[in-house]
């Protein structure tokens, strides 16, 4: 597994999403840590750790939910 940067990790960290985001497969992750690392600015790069925590928050929610019906 690829080392999650700090500044991403902070963000899951903060959200509750950490363990979460740990859980997923190891492709899942590399696709976000690859778009993550590719942006060229800071102000995307924030941008980027913002939208994939909200992804990520969704997805939890989801999967949460779809849990709590079976």
């Amino acid at each position: 597994m690829t080392s999650v940067p700090q500044d991403l990790a902070s963000a899951l960290n903060a959200t509750g999403l950490d363990r979460f985001f740990a859980d997923c497969t190891d492709a899942h992750r590399n696709e976000y840590l690859k778009w993550i690392g590719e942006a060229k600015k800071p102000e995307t790069r924030q941008a980027r750790i913002t939208k994939a925590v909200q992804r990520l928050s969704d997805k939890c929610a989801e999967e949460k939910a779809r849990a709590k019906k079976k």
